[in-house]
């Protein structure tokens, strides 16, 4: 099992690798050189971030066909899973996907050979995976939950939730928050727990 919040900055730094390599093999081939069209370079910059922003705001509301909230909502406690819940911290001990860098790299590398611009598109994918890691971290943070995937490993996809463990002050006593709504999905389990058997 996987952090869905790490899964997607894993990616992040995968492509943003990939597309480093590929800014150098530019550089390397057709030189250092500031573009011909600056103009150019600046519109579609401008333009990927626009988009990013409006597509990471809808995946952030409730709108059935672009919502990724609601498929937080839908997640199934790790407790009825049955999955165990891994100790490490996978963010700090692999940092980088190298199946993600190694197909962006075989993708972005001959493009840009043929088009020097064309080294920026992993942009467009870097910036939506950071998009939708901030929409996790959110959804986390005001849930009091931990997100994660690839609790049944055929359907790595399904997402599953666990309550996030209490943090500790430097004295050693937890420190004061209000009580948060626990998300529907845990809300249900619990209802489906408590009821009483006929």
């Amino acid at each position: 099992m996987d952090r869905l919040v790490h899964h997607e900055l894993r990616a992040v730094v995968s492509v943003l690798a990939a597309m480093a390599v590929a800014l150098t093999t530019v550089g390397l081939v057709h030189g250092f050189s500031a573009p011909s069209e600056p103009g150019r370079l600046g519109l579609y910059v401008a333009a990927v971030l626009a988009w990013i922003v409006v597509w990471t705001l809808l995946k952030a509301t409730r709108i059935k066909w672009f919502s990724e909230v609601r498929d937080f909502e839908k997640a199934v406690p790790v407790e009825e899973s049955g999955a165990v819940l891994p100790t490490e911290r996978f963010l700090r001990d692999q940092p980088f996907s190298p199946r993600l860098f190694v197909l962006y790299l075989l993708f972005a590398v001959p493009l840009s050979l043929w088009e020097p611009l064309a080294a920026l598109l992993p942009l467009w994918s870097a910036l939506d995976w950071l998009g939708k890691a901030a929409v996790v971290a959110h959804w986390e943070r005001g849930h009091g939950l931990l997100l994660w995937r690839g609790h049944v490993a055929s359907r790595p996809w399904e997402l599953s939730v666990s309550r996030r463990p209490p943090t500790r002050t430097a004295t050693g006593a937890r420190p004061w928050s209000p009580t948060l709504r626990p998300a529907p999905a845990v809300r249900a389990a619990r209802r489906r727990t408590e009821r009483p058997t006929r």
